[in-house]
């Protein structure tokens, strides 16, 4: 503002000095020659404020030197007559400039919020992208794992689908996070155990801090408790109508400075816990994903039922970690 008003005062002082020079080639009767290009040009390039200070300076210039009687600011009838012609040109003028620097403005904005739109959507595009070949990975490698456990097409089949099921599940969330929706620990933990009927309240208990869910680390924590989830529900505490599960996560800092979420599944009030007689795709896929994570998991099975206890690295796993 204030370089636009010292911009209007050094327009006036160079408009002045023209019709100075002018004044001897022009007959009687152009007072304003040069002071209306003056006050368009200072209030197109500086604003509409610099352009009035124009205007108002410019007019008092031609009112004292270049209208009679010269070299004062009487008023008579023909001066009158000049100053109302240059109040309404110049009002005109101004009025005209204000419109146009506001569609002027307008045309702007517009293309600076088509430009943001088109960066988001280039954005957008290249997340989902990274996201798809993410997946695509994910299921690639649940193929090969499930290849060696499983013993006929059929149980392929079966086994397939429930676990991309469980991903498909996992959509609605990685939407959101694509639209800038934080995921919280607890939303993927139900997002994972309510399709399967593991989120009765009465039997499920999650404790922990809030914490927010990377993208990244979603896919692989979704398929974690998706297992976990299955297999207590075929095998463990939600095999009855007793059973209950907590669990719980929890950051702590390792003594060489790396951050690790710690997460512990809990199951009581179920059968009990016997370790398996060989290793099948459930704990290949929980010890795979935990390591992808860069973690590891532990099992310890008891008569009071199965503790899992899976670390993961919390730059893989968690947001602004």
């Amino acid at each position: 503002m204030i370089a636009g008003q010292l911009a209007a005062v050094a327009m006036t002082a160079m408009a002045l000095a023209l019709r100075f020079y002018l004044d001897g080639l022009l007959p009687p009767g152009f007072p304003y020659l040069t002071f209306f290009p003056t006050v368009v040009i200072t209030g197109f390039v500086w604003g509409i404020y610099p352009g009035i200070t124009a205007a108002v300076l410019s007019g008092l210039c031609s009112w004292f030197w270049f209208i009679q009687p010269s070299g004062s600011f009487a008023l008579d009838g023909q001066a009158a007559t000049a100053l109302a012609f240059y109040v309404f040109v110049v009002a005109t003028d101004i009025g005209l400039l204000f419109l146009a620097l506001r569609a002027l403005g307008a045309q702007v904005r517009s293309h600076q919020a088509l430009a943001a739109a088109l960066q988001m959507q280039n954005l957008v595009s290249k997340e989902v992208d990274h996201r798809l070949k993410n997946l695509m990975a994910t299921i690639n490698s649940l193929i090969s794992m499930l290849q060696k456990h499983a013993t006929t097409p059929r149980e392929l089949a079966d086994q397939l689908r429930q676990r991309v099921n469980a991903l498909s599940n996992s959509i609605g969330l990685l939407r959101g996070a694509a639209e800038g929706e934080p995921i919280s620990m607890r939303k993927v933990i139900l997002s994972a155990l309510e399709p399967l009927g593991l989120s009765d309240r009465s039997r499920l208990t999650l404790e922990g801090p809030e914490v927010t869910i990377s993208s990244n680390g979603f896919i692989p924590l979704n398929l974690i408790l998706h297992e976990l989830g299955t297999n207590s529900l075929k095998h463990g505490a939600f095999s009855n109508q007793s059973g209950v599960l907590r669990l719980s996560w929890t950051i702590a800092e390792q003594q060489d400075e790396k951050t690790m979420l710690n997460f512990v599944w809990v199951e009581r009030s179920g059968p009990a816990a016997t370790p398996p007689e060989r290793t099948g795709f459930g704990t290949e896929l929980l010890t795979r994903m935990s390591r992808v994570l860069g973690g590891a998991c532990e099992f310890m099975f008891d008569a009071e039922g199965l503790t899992a206890n899976i670390s993961m690295a919390s730059l893989s796993v968690l947001d602004d970690h």
